[in-house]
């Protein structure tokens, strides 16, 4: 068995669900960090912890996310590098990999210090046409890291790999190793047509234990789609089925996200919120429930939308602190997103994205067709994303409300995110329409 194939296989063992390789220039080491790419699209492959504000310096607006990052060796033995983070430079843009070897244990010698230190100026002439290649197993929290010679077994293998048919290109930077000859892509599309298939579907969902149960209300598209695929509606921000999140879509306007403001006075009462901002429906209820546009006022609720911090001719965040903010006209913030929160929902939930149209039959409960068309979106980045909240074309869409239910208050809070149909194309390099009659 070739070293690599040994390689693999260990971190399969491990729970690996995917294997990019990363060539390695000469500035890919401990001091300069691993360069991971212009356009962000790396810390959607890799999975990190929550993306935080690190300030700002003379690089700009800097943002970081911890990586379980574990070093293995081609014996199979491991070692955590505690301090990795992806670091985000915005005003490149630019996203680098830092701290690998920070915290590894000397004794085991299992992370590649000498593989990894600057370059004296000798050694960068003569490796100038030289590669190193960073072997990268993930799964959903687990980064499993292994890093070839400038020249070996190893090295010969890999770089064969990929000058041949066995990768592809993820986020600029990564040649994705094919596991499996079949590829998430076609795995979810037989999976749509064997639901498409299988005709009217009586609404349902699946419940905190699995079980599905039905769903009466008028809104269950997306929860019994989500119940073919045995997914539970948790308000996870993780893909719904592999690497791609699952819309459900009849016309008009689509969800993209639910976040929570992580800042405002929102989050000090719910009901003092309602009370200075939302409508009184009736005695039993109060809702805030009206589509906000940036720089607008909402004469229903009498706030203001503002993207603070944002350059919308440059695309650049100047201040990583702000974000969109909603404001009452004294400026007292009411509810905020700030960048930090809105890059780790882009992150989490837009690496691709699959829209599934369906037929309704309004009973009680209600029956739904998925299919035949499916749109596929690819390649979206953060700069179209950041652009189309600041348009409006991703507008803020509120669902929240307090109903008086058997002499009890019970909060729904449903910050929505959406986006009209007709603008879907603004988000993404790669719209695909399938039939699934033509599969």
């Amino acid at each position: 068995m070739s070293e690599f194939q040994s390689l693999v296989d260990k971190m399969k063992v491990l729970g690996v669900k995917r294997v990019f390789i990363k060539p390695l220039a000469n500035n890919d080491n401990s001091k300069q960090q691993i360069y991971l790419g212009s356009d962000f699209e790396v810390i959607r492959a890799l999975p990190s912890g929550d993306v935080y504000s690190a300030g700002i310096t003379k690089k700009g607006a800097i943002f970081k996310a911890s990586v379980d990052f574990r070093w293995i060796n081609l014996e199979g033995q491991t070692d955590l590098a505690p301090n990795t983070q992806i670091i985000l430079y915005p005003k490149y843009p630019e996203t680098r990999l830092s701290g690998f070897l920070s915290g590894c244990s000397k004794e085991k010698a299992i992370a590649p210090r000498h593989l990894m230190q600057p370059p004296t100026a000798e050694e960068r002439a003569a490796r100038q046409d030289a590669k190193r290649y960073l072997v990268l197993g993930v799964n959903d929290e687990t980064v499993w890291a292994h890093c070839s010679g400038w020249d070996g077994a190893l090295h010969d293998e890999i770089k064969a790999i990929i000058e041949g048919d066995d990768v592809r290109l993820v986020a600029s930077v990564f040649y994705e190793y094919t596991l499996s000859k079949v590829s998430s892509e076609e795995k979810l599309l037989q999976k749509l047509k064997e639901i498409y298939l299988q005709g009217f579907i009586e609404s349902c969902r699946l419940n905190s234990e699995g079980e599905l149960i039905a769903y009466k209300a008028q809104n269950g598209a997306g929860y019994t789609l989500e119940a073919q695929f045995g997914i539970t509606p948790n308000g996870s921000s993780d893909p719904d089925f592999m690497d791609w999140e699952l819309k459900s879509h009849s016309s008009g306007a689509v969800t993209l996200m639910t976040p929570e403001p992580n800042i405002g006075t929102y989050l000090d009462d719910l009901e003092t919120f309602l009370r200075a901002y939302g409508t009184r429906i009736e005695p039993e209820r109060m809702d805030f429930a009206s589509r906000h546009n940036v720089n607008e006022l909402n004469k229903k609720t009498s706030l203001t939308m503002r993207f603070e911090g944002y350059d919308p001719q440059s695309g650049e965040i100047l201040e990583p602190d702000g974000g969109l903010m909603l404001r009452d006209a004294k400026g007292v913030l009411v509810a905020g997103w700030k960048f930090e929160k809105l890059i780790f929902h882009w992150k989490k939930k837009h690496t691709n994205t699959c829209f599934v149209s369906y037929t309704a039959i309004r009973e009680t409960p209600p029956k739904y067709q998925y299919g035949p068309k499916v749109v596929l979106g690819k390649g979206t980045n953060l700069q179209l994303f950041l652009k189309a909240l600041y348009l409006s074309t991703i507008y803020y869409d509120p669902g929240v409300n307090r109903k008086l239910v058997a002499g009890k208050w019970k909060s729904k809070k449903r910050n929505q995110f959406r986006i009209s149909w007709r603008n879907i194309e603004s988000l993404y390099a790669d719209l695909k329409t399938v039939s699934l009659d033509a599969l």
